[in-house]
């Protein structure tokens, strides 16, 4: 696979967390620890798998765990052993520094497994797992602060990072996505810009269901390797990041029902999703397969746009997007296979008899019936009148009410984010597929 190298660190600006039922929001602050000047005394101090000191913001469906690692400003000669204990002092201290008042998840709820252990040379100890799980008394959709605190060795305390809250959203008892009419409303994001979890703060009004049924991460790309002459998947390093923490990022979205799609998109160089030949068709829809099977994503989305196709050796003059859409769906049949109704992706013929794509989601504003475009297609997948919040291009409460009566699959929203949120757009969806209005509960930022 030729994912780009994860920054382990990831220490940025939180600038949002998510928001309690008391209205509080969370502002998760990570700061490089190579910033600050060498202590005279080794100082100890926690960071949590993602790299964040201090506190930091998870999602769970019933249970859930996350690893903690003992850092030391400076190696020792010797082994040094800490323990990382649950300290309701921790949340008292951060409510007080903030003026909050976050309830604790109770103790008994949360399960410390490990002893940390950082060995004589090294500067940090290996993982401890924090698991938590849920209640019946837990609040619906509710957060609730784990206050954690590292004790042992002979190394001092840090009082700055010597704490860590982790606060952690419950939506065990929240409805899943699915609707009784089967409509879609999908979330095209721009991840290198936008959080995937903002997507779950969005419900319908009456049953309490999540509004959007798709998140397609925009976007991957295919790549052409000039040394092996192959074509391959390479992700950026905000997709790479999303995948490789995919346990925070996109399996809380997949608990509640919302298929989560990897956008394919080309890369400024000559490959391209309309232009294999049909041996790489078959690499390329193996390489995808590779992808979706690590990282337990549901599908691939193709859009032909930002290559550079032209008279190379080993491509194709001509369409043969059916072709690699067969081959991803030969190669992943219980996979999604969805396609922007644009450029070379406009339309995909059969294959063996076969149309091998699942939705095709009109450009903005399109509205026209993709029936002779898509060959084989039922109108349920057939995805209308798209929106780009973004750059404002918006469609009207009559032409979300035409695709629900006349039998089309659903729409699609691209740019959905902290900064671009339309909600008197997204409500004409709501009222016209559901006869509901969508509320907002918290915001998620990009958080890496």
């Amino acid at each position: 696979m030729n994912l780009n190298n994860i920054k382990t660190l990831a220490f940025a600006l939180l600038a949002s967390g998510f928001m309690a039922s008391c209205s509080e929001s969370i502002d998760v602050a990570g700061v490089s620890e190579g910033q600050y000047q060498k202590p005279a005394n080794r100082l100890a101090f926690l960071t949590d798998k993602y790299g964040l000191s201090n506190q930091d913001s998870l999602i769970f469906n019933e249970e859930g765990s996350t690893d903690f690692y003992v850092n030391v400003t400076d190696a020792s000669a010797n082994a040094q052993t800490y323990t990382i204990v649950y300290d309701a002092t921790a949340l008292n201290n951060y409510n007080m520094a903030h003026g909050t008042s976050f309830e604790a998840l109770p103790e008994a709820l949360v399960t410390i497994e490990g002893t940390a252990t950082v060995a004589a040379g090294a500067q940090q100890s290996d993982a401890v797992k924090v698991s938590y799980k849920s209640a019946d008394n837990l609040e619906k959709n509710g957060v609730y602060a784990i206050p954690l605190k590292v004790t042992g060795a002979d190394a001092q305390t840090s009082q700055d990072k010597g704490e860590f809250v982790l606060f952690v959203r419950d939506i065990t008892k929240m409805p899943n996505c699915h609707k009784d009419n089967g409509l879609q409303v999908i979330s095209c994001m721009e991840v290198n810009d936008d959080n995937p979890l903002y997507n779950l703060c969005f419900t319908l009004e009456n049953s309490g269901k999540y509004f959007f049924d798709q998140v397609i991460l925009f976007s991957g790309n295919i790549n052409y390797n000039s040394e092996t002459q192959e074509v391959y998947n390479y992700n950026n390093e905000n997709v790479s990041h999303l995948l490789e923490y995919k346990e925070k990022y996109l399996e809380p979205l997949q608990q509640k029902g919302m298929k989560v799609i990897l956008g394919i998109l080309g890369n400024h160089d000559r490959s391209a999703v309309t232009n294999l030949n049909d041996e790489a068709c078959k690499h390329f829809a193996a390489d995808l397969k590779a992808v979706c099977e690590a990282y337990d994503l549901d599908g691939i989305f193709f859009d032909d746009e930002y290559s550079s196709p032209g008279n190379y050796p080993g491509f194709v003059s001509y369409n043969n997007f059916a072709r690699l859409a067969y081959e991803c769906k030969m190669a992943m049949p219980d996979k999604l296979m969805e396609a922007y109704v644009y450029s070379g992706t406009s339309s995909c013929a059969q294959v063996n008899g076969i149309q091998p794509i699942d939705y095709a989601v009109h450009d903005y504003g399109g509205s026209y019936d993709v029936s002779s475009n898509y060959p084989g297609l039922d109108k349920k997948g057939m995805i209308l009148n798209s929106m780009e919040f973004a750059r404002g291009r918006y469609s009207n409460k009559s032409s979300f009410e035409k695709i629900k009566n006349n039998g089309y699959g659903g729409t699609m929203i691209f740019s959905l984010g902290p900064s671009k949120t339309r909600m008197t757009y997204m409500n004409y969806v709501a009222q016209a597929f559901y006869g509901e209005n969508v509320i907002q509960t918290g915001t998620y930022a990009k958080d890496w």
